[in-house]
């Protein structure tokens, strides 16, 4: 993908949630890889994203749970 490409991309998600926010009603966003539920690589990373930072509160609970212990 293009250097171009990449910046329509990002234009258009910026786009999608400015009016999000704004409250404006939505057209759905749909692909082929949502309809057949494969995960874009932006999903996959999101998910990890996520998990570690889930995985780095469980953790600080931990520690917290043992110092009181």
């Amino acid at each position: 993908m293009s250097f171009a490409d990449e910046e329509r991309r990002w234009k258009k998600i910026q786009d999608y949630l400015s009016a999000e926010a704004a409250g404006k009603e939505l057209r759905p966003v749909v692909s082929q890889r949502t309809l057949f539920g494969i995960p874009s690589t932006m999903e996959r990373e999101i998910e990890r994203i996520v998990a570690e930072d889930e995985e780095a509160w469980r953790k600080k609970r931990e520690g917290r749970n043992q110092d009181e212990g």
